[in-house]
């Protein structure tokens, strides 16, 4: 029986027993199961005034605006409110909130403001300044509110969505509920609180308290008054009086922006599994999510292949203007970057703002493909095409592969779930993309609808943020275990070769090693790169702490594959210096890292667990080298390869290569403005170009090889190159600067293989 059909809609009311949820959110029907009376039940119902009836579940369902206050004034005085959400399910009731704090010297309640944070009364102006109130969200936000007269805008009328959507500045707390009841129009829960530093900008430390909030409703309600609620709370030994506001039905908004390049579609709407009409909006809507979507320019210039630095600077040149407190995503319409379908490329000092779709990326021609989709761009079968946008999205709002995610939800044919896992449950008579599921999993959904604002607002905190107890009450592992949910790969082992000591600023990489070790031969994903997904690396801190290690661009495509024979191995190169974390190697101490690779289908192998040992830069040539590449700049562009039109970061490069190209440090910095010099640029807004300097490239392409062998230098250049640019010059291009210092026939061919696998790996 779920709580619906106890209540017939208006659950908890007087004469009926009370509802009991349990810390995970689900229905207890037998309360014995608890041992005791547990904490969270109400007080007998108070009777309901006059006219007054308890409000039903639906009306608890969905974003309210929480406004907290001292039960004694005190000053200075704060402002302390922020969202809150209220899910309510067939057997279900979670509740999640975010608070944020401001000093303020005026007296009075607070009332919601329709599009941001709250106004006082007689204030009628939008927080973000009276000219854009009708547009914060979009123009189809504003429809709600066109015929609310100027006076009672925000007090007595409010449109009903929006979502109070605050300065990152002010944030001050997280909390989730921890066991709720409801009865008679009395919603109670205890709640764990998890507190926020804002100089850290992160959690610190939590404690405990307990809400309780009335909800009635008159038998005849006037249009568009939005539901309250007042109540109290305790927190510690304070209590503090409670009210809240309904804003919407859905839990969160984000507006989204598309550009698309000339000639390139956006996927308005596809045709799914059963005839199906699916769009970006109500894919989100599902999970309960608002995404109002405009289309904004489609005629972006042109280019075949579009490299990450190039991505950066769309971002930052075409993206619309916004209040600094909305929350947005940009999304791209792309033209191709080799095989992939689609990238959450920016992970800068803003991260998790854009993502792009590559509509020129071709499905292949096997049986698992539908048949009208078989050798077509993505932008010509919208269904795949839609799914990849959606999905680059979720990584936007911090989403992981669900095979990747500490929580080890199921894989599946999910909207999170990588493109070849979808294609893994294919078959000729269910073929993709009819096969893939156009919603979230559970786990998915939840994270969207309760983990805090850090976690899943684009711009707020770096991807993988949070993927602990915060998303699902299940703490972090202890260690460097593991964390895939699949089953160790027999007779394959891998194999992670790290430096033992580095100082903090010096460039790293790391070697990792496939090997079949069976007697048969095996088939293998190829993709032993951080950017694609199947290899990461578990970090382990000095002070114990766990990551995971990626690349600062995450791309998704079809899966790549090749045949080991036994005793046959693939390599890979990769820099770990400026990744997922920012600096990986960023705090002094004792660090172990382990890595762990999707060989192929529900195989995983796991390799030894590596101690590098990181120190401060300890000479003055170390500090020197520290002071440019601890620079977040240049940090990026040793992870795309590429200065982009940053003129300061281009000369950090230059001054480390020309001091010390004989280091690893000083020979990719001079690498990596190899790459950059030897081809184009283009700002597509502005219509700069960088132009490609065949002399400068040279010169700093002659500094790395300097001192080096034909191997050496081909190693050092795999790792500069984001690894899905696989056409970037840099590789070929030290090859050919080996060849012509005729270095030895060995030492040349060990070069050829290394160029060759970085383009298309293959076992040896």
């Amino acid at each position: 029986m779920t709580h619906h059909d106890r209540g017939t809609g208006t659950c908890g009311c007087q004469g009926r027993p009370a509802l009991v949820f349990d810390e995970e959110g689900d229905l207890v029907d037998d309360l014995s199961v608890l041992g005791s009376p547990p904490a969270t039940l109400p007080h007998a119902p108070l009777p309901s005034p006059g006219f007054r009836r308890p409000c039903s579940t639906a009306r608890l369902n969905g974003s309210w605006l929480l406004q907290v206050r001292p039960l004694v004034p005190a000053f200075p005085f704060s402002e302390v409110r922020g969202p809150m959400r209220i899910e309510v399910g067939p057997a279900s009731l979670r509740i999640s909130g975010d608070v944020y704090v401001r000093r303020s010297g005026v007296i009075g309640p607070v009332v919601p403001h329709p599009f941001g944070g709250p106004v006082r009364p007689g204030d009628h102006g939008s927080a973000h300044g009276d000219e854009d109130w009708g547009e914060d969200l979009g123009e189809d936000w504003s429809e709600d509110v066109a015929d609310v007269s100027e006076d009672r805008r925000g007090v007595l009328f409010p449109p009903l969505r929006w979502y109070p959507q605050l300065p990152k500045n002010e944030y001050s707390w997280y909390f989730r509920s921890t066991g709720v009841s409801w009865s008679g129009g009395e919603l109670s829960f205890s709640f764990v609180r998890h507190l926020w530093d804002r100089t850290t900008q992160d959690f610190v430390s939590t404690d405990t308290g307990r809400m309780t909030l009335h909800c009635h409703q008159p038998l005849l309600e006037p249009i568009f008054r939005p539901a309250t609620m007042q109540g109290t709370a305790t927190i510690g030994r304070r209590r503090y009086a409670l009210t809240a506001t309904k804003t919407s039905t859905f839990y969160r908004g984000c507006r989204v922006e598309v550009d698309a390049m000339t000639g390139r579609a956006w996927p308005a709407s596809a045709t799914t599994a059963g005839g199906v009409t699916s769009t970006f909006q109500n894919v989100y809507a599902s999970a309960g999510w608002d995404t109002p979507t405009t289309l904004d320019e489609v005629t972006v210039p042109d280019d075949a292949s579009l490299t990450n630095a190039e991505l950066q600077t769309l971002l930052s040149t075409h993206r619309g203007t916004a209040t600094a407190d909305q929350w947005r995503l940009w999304l791209l319409v792309g033209s191709a970057q080799g095989t992939t379908f689609g990238v959450m490329f920016d992970q800068d000092a803003v991260p998790r703002e854009g993502a792009v779709g590559f509509a020129d990326a071709t499905l292949s021609d096997l049986p698992i493909i539908e048949a009208g989709a078989r050798n077509r761009p993505l932008d010509e079968v919208p269904a795949a095409f839609l799914r990849t946008l959606v999905h680059e999205a979720g990584h936007a709002f911090n989403l992981f592969h669900p095979k990747h995610d500490v929580h080890v939800p199921g894989v599946g044919t999910e909207i999170m779930n990588q493109t070849g896992d979808v294609m893994g449950f294919a078959t000729a008579a269910n073929p993709y993309p009819g096969n893939a599921t156009f919603a979230f999993s559970a786990h998915d959904r939840t994270s969207l609808i309760h983990s805090p604002d850090p976690q899943v607002r684009p711009g707020w905190k770096g991807f993988g943020w949070g993927h602990g107890s915060l998303s699902s009450g299940l703490p972090e592992p202890a260690d460097a275990e593991g964390l895939v949910n699949q089953d160790d790969a027999a007779d394959l082992t891998l194999d992670l070769r790290l430096p033992d000591e580095v100082f903090v600023g010096q460039y790293v990489t790391a070697a990792v090693v496939l090997t079949n070790t069976g007697d048969a031969p095996r088939e293998v994903s190829t993709r032993l790169n951080l950017s694609e997904g199947d290899l990461r690396l578990l970090h382990a801190l000095p002070g114990g702490e766990v990551e995971q290690v990626r690349d600062v661009v995450l791309a998704c495509g079809p899966p790549q594959t090749t045949v080991l024979q036994p005793g046959e191995s693939i390599t890979s190169h990769v820099q770990v210096f400026f990744t997922s974390e920012g600096v990986t190697f960023d705090v002094p101490g004792r660090h172990v890292v382990r890595a762990e690779f999707d060989a192929l289908g529900w195989a995983a192998v796991r390799s030894q667990r590596v101690a590098v040992h990181v120190r401060m830069a300890g000479t003055e040539e170390e500090r020197g080298v520290a002071a440019v590449t601890l620079d977040p700049g240049v940090g990026v562009a040793f992870a795309l390869g590429d200065f982009g039109r940053d003129e300061a970061v281009k000369a950090g490069l230059a001054a480390v290569a020309e001091a010390q190209p004989d280091t690893d440090t000083g020979g990719a910095a001079a690498l990596v403005l190899a790459n950059s010099l030897a081809r184009t640029h283009q700002d597509y807004r502005s219509g700069g170009t960088r132009s490609a300097s065949a002399a400068e490239a040279k010169h700093f392409m002659d500094l790395a090889a300097q001192g080096r062998t034909a191997e050496e230098l081909v190693t050092l250049a795999v790792t500069v190159p984001s690894p899905i640019e696989r056409e970037a010059p840099v590789v070929a291009d030290a090859l050919a600067r080996a060849k012509r210092a005729r270095k030895p026939k060995a030492d040349l061919a060990l070069a050829e293989e290394l160029a060759a696998d970085f383009v298309a790996p293959s076992g040896r």
